[in-house]
C-alpha cells in the first residue's frame, strides 16, 4: 500500500452517517472519499435509530449489516458511535458531562430521528479525541468543471483555494461568509440564540463573526484545534441542558427522581408552544431544524473565541468596561475553508471536495410514521400502541400541544392467525385439528345484531357534508429503556 503523503492526505478520515439505511448519494459519497484520500486511514462512524421492542432489534442488526458491507467494499473501519461514548466522553469537563450524559443525548436523539443533532456532535466529541477529518456523506470529489467555475467567483484567489497541510494544520472548519463578518453573537452565553437579553441589560455588545459551519471539520490532537472541539463539544451539551432547565422550570419536561446534572432523561415533554425542548425533539415542529442549526453554529462560534479569541474593550465603550473576546482576521484566515457556491453545491478547494447539498441523510426526519424498516418487509404484524393514555384522557387532564405533529411510540407484535394475517385483537385458541369447514358454517349461521341505517333521501350526501374532525397529533416520546 502506498504510503500517505502527510501533506495532502490527513492521518484519518471519519465518514459520519446518523440515520436508517444508507441512500445512494451517500454510498457514493463513501466511495468518493476513499478516492479522494486513498493513502488516509478510514472509519465509517454509524448510529441507527434505536425503535423498540425485539422488531426495533431486528432493524438495527440489519441496518449495522449494512453499514458494515458498504464500509468494507471502500476499506472503511466501521464504528458503532454508542460503543464508544466512553472514549468520547474523554474531551468533555469531567465535572459536568460524562459517558452516561452521552448515553443518554444519543438515546434521545435516536429514538426522534434526531439525526442532524447527532452528526453535528459526533463532529466535536470525535475531533476532540483524535486527528482526524470529519465529514459526513454528502460530498464528492471536486470535479474539473466545478473548478473551472469557481475561478470566476468575486471571491476567489489564491489564498482562498490553496490546499490544507494537514502536516501543519491545527484546525479547518468551514467559512460561508467568504472571510466576512456575517452574524452576530452575544459569545460564551450558556445561550443557543445568538442574542441574550440579559446581556444587552448589562451593556454587553454582541460580536460580529464569520457565519462558520462544521460539515467538514479538520482538528489535529495536542493541538488548539483539538480544544477547540472539546470546547465546542462542552457549549453544545451546554445549550441542551439550559433548554431542559428552562423547561423544567416551567413544568414543560419532567426528569427522574435521583438524576444529577450528568443525566438526560426525560420522562415527559409538553408540547407547548413556548416549549422550546419540544420543538428540538418534534420531527414535525417547524422550529426544529432552525434550533438544531443555532445550536451548531453557536457552538463553533462560541469555542472559537474560547480558544482562539483575545480579550479587548468593546468599540466606543470605556477602559472600565467589560473585555470581551475577538478572533482577528489572520486567526479566522487560518482556521478556515471557504466554501464556493456553484450550481447549488458547496465547492471546499482546499479540500479537493464538493458538498452536494442533496441531504439525502435527513429525508427520515419526516418519513411515514408507519414505516417500521427492514426488518419488517412483507410481513404482517399488528401496532400495539406503547402510549397507554388515550387523546380524550390527555386533553381532559389539561396536557396541551396535542395540536402539533409527531409519532406515536409502538411495539410490533406478530400475529399468530392463520396466514400471520393481521389483527388487533388475539384470536381465541382453536382445538387442535378443528374441522375448517364446520368453523365455516359455525360463523356463517350465528344470527350478528345490526344497526338500524337511518332513513331519508341523499344520506350519502349528507354523510359526506358532516365536518370532519382534524388529525389529531402526538406527542414525540424518549427511546424504549
Amino acid at each position: 500500500m502506498p504510503e500517505r503523503d502527510p501533506v495532502n492526505e490527513p492521518e484519518r478520515v471519519i465518514a459520519h452517517w446518523n440515520g436508517e439505511g444508507m441512500s445512494e448519494n451517500a454510498k457514493d459519497g463513501l466511495r468518493e472519499l476513499a478516492q479522494r484520500f486513498p493513502n488516509s486511514a478510514r472509519q465509517l462512524w454509524v448510529n441507527p435509530p434505536r425503535h423498540p421492542g425485539e422488531t426495533g432489534r431486528q432493524n438495527r442488526d440489519l441496518l449495522m449489516a449494512g453499514y458494515a458491507e458498504e464500509a468494507r467494499k471502500h476499506g472503511y473501519e466501521l464504528v458503532h458511535i454508542p460503543d464508544i461514548t466512553a472514549k468520547l466522553a474523554k474531551g468533555l469537563d469531567q465535572t459536568k458531562y460524562t459517558s452516561k450524559t452521552l448515553d443518554d443525548i444519543y438515546s434521545f436523539e435516536s429514538a426522534n430521528n434526531g439525526h442532524i443533532a447527532s452528526k453535528d456532535l459526533g463532529f466535536y466529541l470525535g475531533a476532540g479525541v483524535e486527528t482526524g477529518l470529519h465529514i459526513d456523506l454528502s460530498h464528492h470529489h471536486m470535479r474539473d468543471a466545478e473548478w473551472q467555475a469557481l475561478q470566476s467567483s468575486p471571491h476567489f484567489s489564491p489564498e482562498a483555494v490553496a490546499p490544507v497541510d494537514f502536516s501543519t494544520a491545527e484546525l479547518k472548519l468551514v467559512d460561508l461568509s467568504h472571510g466576512e463578518d456575517a452574524n452576530m453573537r452575544h459569545v460564551l452565553s450558556t445561550e443557543f440564540l445568538p442574542m441574550v437579553p440579559r446581556f444587552d441589560d448589562a451593556g454587553i455588545e454582541p460580536e460580529t463573526t464569520r457565519h462558520l459551519d462544521v460539515f467538514a471539520l479538520y482538528a489535529r490532537e495536542g493541538t488548539r484545534g483539538q480544544q477547540f472541539a472539546q470546547a465546542a463539544a462542552n457549549q453544545y451539551i451546554g445549550y441542551l441542558s439550559k433548554i431542559a432547565q428552562d423547561e423544567a422550570r416551567k413544568g414543560n419536561v419532567a426528569f427522574p427522581d435521583g438524576n444529577d446534572h450528568t443525566r438526560f432523561q426525560p420522562t415527559r415533554i409538553t408540547l407547548t408552544p413556548d416549549n422550546v425542548l419540544a420543538a428540538k425533539y418534534n420531527p414535525g415542529d417547524d422550529r426544529r431544524n432552525h434550533i438544531i442549526g443555532m445550536m451548531n453554529i453557536a457552538a463553533a462560534t462560541d469555542a472559537a473565541h474560547l480558544v482562539f479569541g483575545r480579550p479587548r474593550t468593546p468599540d466606543g465603550q470605556g477602559r472600565d468596561s467589560m473585555p470581551v473576546p475577538r478572533v482577528d482576521r489572520q486567526t479566522w484566515d487560518a482556521i478556515t475553508m471557504q466554501a464556493f457556491d456553484v450550481n447549488g453545491m458547496r465547492v471546499l478547494p482546499q479540500l479537493g471536495l464538493t458538498k452536494t447539498n442533496q441531504g439525502s441523510w435527513r429525508t427520515s426526519d419526516r418519513q411515514d410514521a408507519m414505516d417500521l424498516g427492514r426488518a419488517l418487509e412483507g410481513q404482517k404484524v399488528t401496532l400495539v400502541q406503547a402510549s397507554n393514555i388515550g387523546v380524550a384522557q390527555a386533553a381532559s387532564a389539561g396536557i396541551g400541544g396535542l395540536d402539533r405533529p409527531s409519532r406515536i411510540p409502538y411495539e410490533v407484535k406478530y400475529s399468530s392467525s392463520a396466514g400471520n394475517s393481521p389483527r388487533r385483537t388475539p384470536s381465541p385458541n382453536s382445538e387442535k385439528g378443528a374441522d375448517v369447514e364446520q368453523l365455516r358454517s359455525g360463523v356463517a349461521s350465528l344470527s350478528l345484531p345490526r344497526t338500524p341505517s337511518p332513513e331519508g333521501p341523499d344520506i350519502t350526501a349528507k354523510a359526506a357534508a358532516q365536518p370532519v374532525k382534524p388529525p389529531v397529533k402526538r406527542a414525540a416520546s424518549g427511546p424504549g429503556r
